[in-house]
């Protein structure tokens, strides 16, 4: 176990239409796993239910479990909305 830096938080964003609503949730420590995997330590464990996840770094960088990263949370929040268009 490894404490989190303080104002990282766990990231996930719902559409509706072309607003997103953003949730976050404090990580407080990171937790290992036999594989050597990194998991968050959350206070709703729902909240990293999956791989479905990204992390926002006290610096503002958002990254996601499979090394994919954005400098910004807009950056992030655009690449999410181009997604969507795409998908629909």
């Amino acid at each position: 176990m490894m404490a989190a830096e303080p104002g990282t938080y766990l990231l996930h964003a719902y559409f509706d239409d072309n607003q997103v609503d953003l949730v976050r949730c404090n990580v407080i420590g990171w937790k290992v796993g036999n594989d050597s995997r990194i998991a968050p330590l959350v206070i709703d464990p729902r909240a990293a239910d999956g791989d479905n996840w990204y992390v926002q770094h006290p610096d503002g960088r958002i990254e996601n479990p499979n090394g994919q990263a954005w400098n910004t949370l807009n950056e992030w929040i655009d690449d999410l909305k181009r997604e969507q268009r795409e998908a629909a």
